[in-house]
C-alpha cells in the first residue's frame, strides 16, 4: 500500500484487525526484515510496517539533506493518523528505535507501548558521527553497495551460515535509495541524545537484544531497561543485530508473552 504524506509518497503493510502493533525497521533496511512478525501477530493484532522515506518501496527525499530521527517519527505519525489507528503498540529496530523515541518524544498520547530492539538512547560520540558523514561521502561517490558491503556481514550472529537468509538481508539494503541512506547518516549523525527521557517513559516498554549483536552491543540494552521504569529485558542466545528476523520463533514468543501481560 501507498500515501503521500509530509510531501513524501510512503509505503505500508496493513494486516490483520485488533490492538494497533507497528513496527520500524532499522538502517539500511526495509519493513521486509519485519515479514515473520507480520506473519504472527497479524492473527491478533492490527499489524503494520511502513517503509521509512528513502527506503524499501517508499520514495526518497527530494535532496540529500540530513533526514532527523523527528521527521521518521513524524511519517509515522502522520500515516498512524492517516490510517485511525488509535495509540499503538510501537516496535523500532536500531535507527527504527531512534524513531521510536523520538516519537514517544513527540507524541507520547499516540503510544501505549515500545519495544526498543538492537538500539540505543545515547547520541553518537564525535568519532561516530564523523564516521557516519564520511561514509555519507563514500555513498555520494560509489552508491549504497558500500554500505551494504560494511553492515550486511554484521548483521547476523557470526556463527550463522544460513547463505540464504544472509542474501535477504542485503536484499533487504539494496532497495535503499542513496539520497535516503545519505540523509538517515546524517542525521543519525545529528540525532540528540535521549537518556534523559528514558526515565519519563511511562507507558509498557519492552527491551530486546541479540545476545551476539556487534553493532549495538547487549550493554546498550541493558542501560535502557534500567533506565526505564519498569521495562523488561530479554536477551536472545545466538542472535545477532537483525534479531527478530535471525531468530524469528525466540523474538515472536518474547514479544507474544509481553504484550497479553502488559497491555491487557
Amino acid at each position: 500500500m501507498h500515501t503521500t504524506l509530509n510531501g513524501v509518497r510512503l509505503s505500508y503493510s496493513d494486516d490483520g484487525q485488533g490492538p494497533a502493533l507497528v513496527f520500524v525497521h532499522g538502517f539500511p533496511l526495509s519493513r521486509g526484515t519485519w515479514q515473520r512478525q507480520v506473519e504472527s501477530f497479524r492473527s491478533s493484532h492490527r499489524v503494520l510496517a511502513p517503509d521509512l522515506r528513502g527506503f524499501g518501496d517508499s520514495d526518497a527525499p527530494a535532496d540529500a539533506a540530513p533526514l532527523p530521527m523527528s521527521q521518521f517519527a513524524a511519517d509515522v505519525h502522520a500515516l498512524l493518523e492517516e490510517l485511525g489507528t488509535g495509540p499503538v503498540v510501537l516496535a523500532g529496530h536500531s535507527m527504527g528505535g531512534y524513531v521510536a523515541l523520538a516519537f514517544a518524544r513527540q507524541f507520547p498520547e499516540s503510544v501505549r507501548g515500545l519495544v526498543l530492539v538492537g538500539t540505543k538512547a545515547g547520541a553518537d560520540s564525535a568519532e561516530a558521527a564523523a564516521a557516519r558523514r564520511a561514509t555519507a561521502e563514500k555513498v555520494k561517490a560509489d552508491g549504497v553497495g558500500v554500505v551494504i558491503d560494511a553492515m550486511a556481514p554484521k548483521m547476523l550472529a557470526a556463527s550463522n551460515q544460513d547463505a540464504v537468509m544472509t542474501e535477504e538481508v542485503r536484499r533487504f539494503m539494496a532497495s535503499a535509495k542513496p539520497v535516503g541512506v545519505i540523509g538517515a547518516l546524517l542525521g543519525m549523525a545529528e540525532r540528540p541524545d535521549s537518556t534523559a527521557l528514558l526515565a519519563q517513559i511511562a507507558v509498557p516498554t519492552l527491551v530486546i537484544t541479540g545476545s551476539d549483536d556487534v553493532i549495538i552491543p547487549p550493554a546498550e540494552s541493558e542501560k535502557l531497561a534500567q533506565a526505564i521504569p519498569g521495562a523488561r529485558l530479554s536477551s536472545i542466545p545466538n542472535a545477532g543485530h537483525l534479531v527478530a528476523f535471525e531468530r524469528p520463533v525466540e523474538f515472536n514468543r518474547v514479544l507474544a508473552e509481553w504484550l497479553g501481560q502488559a497491555t491487557r
